[in-house]
């Protein structure tokens, strides 16, 4: 069913719903459509015997590739994937209603690590999950640490040496945390600047980081370093659930006194001290050594990899979405991951995609 958010107690019951549940996360809140704020947004849920049993946020926009919109459920649904006759039911729902509205493509990517099981049991049900780094909305992998109840104390002493060095070292040398407030939002955002153009990549505009800020005030956060009085880096928490966020950082290396390991470590502290049992640090496109991004965010999280299931494409006119996947697998930057364009059309669903990065990894 489509809610109406004009109904207080039933929205406050999806709200409630969405807070709880274990495959909750912050993506499928409806504050995240707050965010997304040039998107249109619908929620759906299913209710058994009185209560809302599974739910999903969907965002919609018009794609200027297709022509027509692009439907998109971030890190949905909110129900027990295993449970596929639910799971189907909300998809078959929400892609009638995306039928309805002009939609050529619907795109599902569940917050569930890659299952072969489960994978096959969607196929045979004519749900094909697919890993194209090209086309994919979320990065198919995820660096998380698993808190299991440790103590900072405990989980600093967990990592490796040079991650204890760095993280130490950066105190010694006079590095001081420093948990900003919403007043810091400007100072947040000069770093984002500096760093985006020293590495020539784009960032949000600064409403988008209030927005972010405002629509999750229980649970975000703005974590800094400084020294001697002046923000030399900083980073952006959401919490949700069980998982503490690192949505955002920024460090224009002003200065080199690992003060960014100290953020991270600050990081698990408070989600630590605030209940969480996961400190997720985001995306990866890549697993080789050799990349930045991998290099850094593996030393905060015991290199524990989350390959996740993929996407389900669910085709709704297909002469729009050959021009979307066309325009999409020509400009995407194969670069980047561990799987080259021909690679990739080999399996055509990217089923080898997630053992070609895992083979790398062993390797390490």
């Amino acid at each position: 069913m489509l809610l109406d958010v004009n109904n207080i107690v039933l929205t406050k019951e999806y709200d409630d719903f969405i807070a709880r549940s274990d495959f909750g996360n912050f993506y499928q809140s409806r504050q995240w459509s707050e965010v997304k704020n040039t998107w249109k947004h619908y929620y759906f849920y299913l209710k058994d015997q009185g209560e809302i049993c599974a739910a999903m946020s969907v965002l919609s926009i018009s794609d200027s590739i297709a022509g027509k919109e692009f439907f998109y459920a971030p890190r949905g649904p909110v129900c027990d994937l295993h449970d596929l006759k639910t799971a189907r039911t909300l998809i078959e729902e929400v892609k009638e209603f995306a039928s309805k509205s002009n939609a050529f493509l619907l795109r599902i990517d569940p917050e569930v690590a890659h299952d072969d099981e489960l994978v096959s049991q969607y196929a045979n049900e004519g749900l094909h999950f697919s890993k194209n780094p090209a086309l994919t909305s979320q990065p198919l992998m995820s660096l998380i640490l698993e808190i299991k109840g440790r103590s900072a104390a405990e989980i600093l002493w967990d990592f490796d040496k040079g991650t204890r060095y760095e993280i130490r070292s950066s105190y010694r040398k006079g590095v001081e945390p420093y948990v900003g407030g919403r007043e810091d939002m400007e100072a947040f955002y000069k770093l984002i600047v500096e760093m985006s153009e020293n590495k020539s990549i784009g960032h949000r505009p600064l409403d988008y980081y209030y927005r972010i800020y405002d629509s999750y005030s229980k649970t975000s956060r703005l974590h800094f370093a400084r020294f001697e009085d002046e923000l030399q880096a900083g980073a952006m928490l959401i919490g949700c659930n069980r998982t503490l966020t690192y949505l955002y950082g920024a460090d224009p290396l002003h200065i080199k006194k690992n003060q960014s390991a100290l953020i991270q470590f600050e990081n698990i502290t408070h989600a630590i001290n605030a209940g969480y049992d996961f400190y997720d640090m985001g995306g990866i496109f890549s697993c080789d050594i050799n990349d930045g991004l991998y290099q850094f965010k593996r030393k905060f999280t015991e290199d524990n990899i989350v390959h996740w299931i993929g996407n389900l494409d669910i085709v709704l006119d297909q002469e729009a979405y050959k021009k979307y996947y066309a325009y999409h697998m020509e400009h995407f930057d194969w670069s980047i991951v561990d799987v080259s364009k021909e690679e990739f059309e080999k399996t055509r669903h990217g089923g080898e995609y997630a053992l070609i990065c895992e083979k790398r990894n062993r390797s390490i």
